[in-house]
């Protein structure tokens, strides 16, 4: 019999950078297995001109995880973790979650969405400092209390994860949803958070891996310099227009990268955070 050469197209995003790309396997590795996953290699090029990772698929076409070749830090290796997550540098934690997941923790932490890491697998991770780590990074005044949980399963009773995963995201349609391979399972946001995968490629570009989350919480708090300068305006208008609140920053501010996705987000935060009906003044 001759082997297939039809071809599988996949949606991928890089776990170390985000960059998203659709690759193609051949049918034949899903052929060749009939139950569990199939790991693939994917190699620097093939979706980022960085990095080259893992991903899992299972034999039904499903993308189930990632994995960072070379990582420093694994959720599935407890003797190559660090002791105190705490001390984590900005890099290791993409090691650890991928840089998806990450960016949408921040966004779920600022915008004060609930989210959880669903497992099978044992789980080295102190889910309290990694709760720490990412309030840390916000200012008091906004810190949430909506913690990031841990949802364990039994693979057993759903061998098929995605079953579990069904499940759970009935149950939880307002939370941010990763597995512990560093993939997203759901987002409960329509917005796209460019925001956040923007200010951890510039925080994951200092040489300095110290000064990192450093940089990364600066972001933020300018971020959240941004939104009360937007509050103070409302206080004393009826509405204002998206084009309006742009040229209000500029005319205001000595430096100023604002742009109408900074505005939506803003919006967003507004509306989230502080009131409804103070964020319905700003108009499309």
């Amino acid at each position: 019999m001759m082997e297939s050469k039809k071809l599988k197209q996949f949606d991928i995003s890089c776990p170390k950078c985000g960059i998203e790309k659709e690759i193609s396997v051949p049918d034949s590795l899903f052929l060749q297995k009939k139950f569990g996953t199939v790991k693939i290699k994917v190699p620097q090029g093939a979706v980022c001109k960085d990095h080259n990772f893992i991903v899992f698929i299972s034999t039904k076409g499903q993308v189930i995880g990632y994995d960072i070749i070379d990582a420093s830090v694994s959720l599935d290796h407890k003797e190559e973790h660090p002791g105190d997550l705490i001390d984590l540098t900005l890099d290791e934690l993409i090691d650890a979650f991928g840089f998806n997941c990450v960016a949408g923790f921040i966004h779920a932490k600022l915008f004060d969405y609930p989210s959880s890491i669903i497992r099978s697998e044992e789980f080295f991770l102190d889910i309290g400092q990694l709760n720490e780590l990412f309030d840390d990074l916000i200012p008091p005044k906004y810190q949430t209390t909506k913690a990031i949980k841990d949802e364990e399963f039994d693979s057993y009773v759903f061998p098929n994860p995605n079953y579990y995963y069904s499940t759970i995201k009935k149950e939880h349609t307002d939370a941010f949803l990763i597995n512990n391979r560093k993939l997203v399972i759901q987002v409960p946001w329509r917005v796209q958070i460019d925001f956040e995968k923007s200010i951890l490629s510039k925080a994951l570009g200092k040489k300095d891996k110290s000064e990192q989350l450093q940089c990364l919480a600066q972001y933020i708090n300018q971020f959240i310099s941004d939104v009360e300068f937007t509050q103070s305006l409302l206080e004393n208008v009826r509405s204002i227009s998206e084009k309006e609140l742009i040229k209000k920053f500029k005319e205001n501010l000595i430096v100023s990268t604002i742009n109408k996705n900074r505005i939506i987000s803003i919006k967003e935060f507004i509306t989230r955070r502080i009131s409804k009906e103070v964020g319905r003044k700003i108009k499309n």
